[in-house]
């Protein structure tokens, strides 16, 4: 079949998704990979990965960004650059597919937001619950009425390993909040709570949070958290996210969501097919077909060709940003948090 093929680069190497999103991006039959810049973190995985795939590795970011074999990127950096290079994409009129958390402020969400729409580019965020096929059929179902009105949705998304535990990966900049905006629960909250957003259909309320360092001490930032939001149509949802799983857990990650409506139950406890494999001494679960990142590109793809919205905007990933920084804010005062937050700063 022949299709119509984007040119894409990578900008940035820091954050572990690049270890999924580069080898998917090298192989999309619907993607020309055009270039790699690495930037100072992991620059020598980046540039093997430059001569594994065959594309060229930039030293410059201006020279990659202003490249006109490029069209659109993946940015995989440190969360506290993502405005300043949305900001040199957008002079470039370049698409842009921007990890998350979008940024470490409101007040940054913002800027990005605005310079995209201004430059008529496309910004999506990757928050690969939308895309994995039980979630699809979740959200299917609550339409379509089949457990009546929601009532409660219980979630684990996600608990995750101490990233310090990648090997051959630097991860330092994770525990620096000034570069990452926080620790486990801004590192892996955002895709429950965008999660949450969706399958709820609605905007939230108000927040209450629990988020510290209990679980590995030495770490300097806070591991797991938990936070019970409440929703502008009543529903409660309830989400526990973090760097929770110790090193001898069989799976990197733990997903699970239990959907409670007046009709019914939706109990996923395996959002990915996994394969466990039994030695002599332990268990290892390992997931052999996982298909969201590959959907999160085909979506990025079409919105581009298509000239439409992404299924997830910027305006979806500030307002995941938003709860996240009420939550924090309701963990240090203990109190419940109102949205919307009025100081963006």
């Amino acid at each position: 079949m022949n299709y119509k093929k984007l040119n894409m680069g990578v900008i940035g190497y820091a954050h572990p998704h690049v270890l999924n999103y580069v080898p998917i991006i090298a192989n999309h039959p619907r993607i020309n990979f055009s270039g790699i810049f690495g930037g100072n973190i992991n620059e020598e995985l980046a540039k093997s990965d430059a001569r594994r795939f065959k594309v060229k590795y930039y030293k410059d970011i201006e020279e990659c960004l202003s490249s006109e074999e490029i069209e659109a990127i993946y940015i995989g950096s440190e969360t506290n650059r993502h405005l300043e290079i949305v900001e040199l994409a957008t002079q470039y009129r370049k698409h842009i597919l921007c990890d998350k958390p979008i940024s470490i402020t409101l007040k940054e969400a913002d800027k990005i937001i605005k310079m995209t729409h201004s430059a008529k580019v496309k910004l999506m965020v990757p928050f690969n619950p939308r895309f994995m096929i039980p979630l699809m059929k979740a959200k299917k179902d609550i339409e379509e009425n089949k457990i009546g009105e929601l009532v409660y949705i219980y979630t684990i998304s996600e608990y995750g390993k101490n990233p310090s535990l990648i090997k051959g990966f630097d991860t330092n900049w994770l525990f620096d909040p000034q570069k990452s905006g926080g620790g486990g629960f801004a590192d892996t909250a955002p895709h429950g709570i965008d999660s949450l957003r969706w399958l709820v259909n609605s905007e939230v309320k108000t927040v209450y949070a629990d988020i510290g360092n209990k679980i590995f001490p030495n770490l300097g930032v806070d591991d797991i958290g938990t936070v019970i939001i409440e929703f502008k149509n009543g529903v409660i949802g309830v989400l526990g996210a973090g760097w929770a799983n110790p090193e001898s857990y069989p799976t990197w990650l733990e997903i699970r969501y239990e959907i409670l409506g007046t009709k019914g139950f939706i109990d996923i406890s395996k959002p990915y097919h996994d394969l466990a494999v039994y030695g002599k001494e332990k268990m290892v679960r390992e997931y052999w077909w996982r298909n969201d990142v590959r959907m999160i590109l085909d979506e990025f793809i079409d919105c581009i060709f298509e000239d439409r919205d992404p299924i997830i905007t910027g305006e979806d990933a500030r307002a995941s940003l938003e709860i996240i920084l009420a939550a924090y804010n309701s963990s240090k005062n203990g109190k419940v948090i109102r949205l919307p937050v009025t100081n963006t700063v």
